[in-house]
């Protein structure tokens, strides 16, 4: 009977009983205007502390121009023991809120970049009318520029990996360093081993 035209003392719906024309509202629904009053008090404080933080950024560091090449660093985490450091991207677009769209040669990257978040290239190496219309995350970028085709893939199987229960196995590849430690997986890169066939001469100068 929230928002309705009640009673206000016996909450009576007939228009014969006094006191009948008054809006009443539950505790319930008071309490969820003031959680929404909230919710949209915080999100308006978020982007005008985001627009505070951009524009301070945008005033200390210089305006880049669209299809200067950067370099956008990767995230420890996102980055195998093989990818680089950095990755080679171009700018493609400037937004009006002073974030930029960066894109490699595989794809944009799939979210926006503030100045400070990259720094400028020494010289151009790709052209924005190069860069596909495909998205991919920083850590796709990283890997397809260093080859990797294990990619980010481990198993922690305590036997011998023979079934698809092991993820590497599954996914057709062998296990690696970032895998478990169990000597009895028959799933490694195992690497050929040069004995010296023992002779008469070896035999003795090991004696003598």
């Amino acid at each position: 009977m929230c928002d309705q035209l009640v009673h206000v003392i016996c909450g009576s719906y007939s228009d014969d009983n006094e006191g009948f024309g008054l809006k009443v509202t539950c505790n319930l629904c008071v309490r969820k205007n003031r959680i929404n009053i909230e919710r949209e008090g915080a999100k308006s404080g978020q982007e005008q502390q985001t627009q505070k933080m951009v524009s301070l950024s945008n005033s200390r560091l210089p305006a880049v121009d669209i299809g200067t090449n950067v370099l956008v660093r990767v995230p420890d985490l996102d980055r195998g023991r093989l990818a680089p450091r950095n990755v080679l991207a171009v700018v493609v677009d400037v937004i009006s809120s002073g974030l930029y769209l960066l894109g490699t040669k595989e794809g944009l990257l799939e979210r926006l970049y503030a100045s400070s978040e990259f720094t400028a290239a020494d010289s151009n190496f790709i052209e924005a009318n190069d860069v596909p219309s495909s998205l991919l995350s920083v850590r796709s970028a990283s890997m397809i520029m260093s080859g990797s085709k294990q990619g980010f893939i481990s198993c922690h199987c305590k036997r011998y990996c023979i079934d698809i229960k092991c993820k590497c196995r599954s996914k057709h590849m062998k296990c690696n360093s970032k895998c478990h430690s169990n000597s009895r997986c028959k799933n490694k890169c195992v690497s050929p081993l040069f004995f010296i066939r023992p002779t008469l001469h070896v035999f003795l100068s090991i004696i003598y």
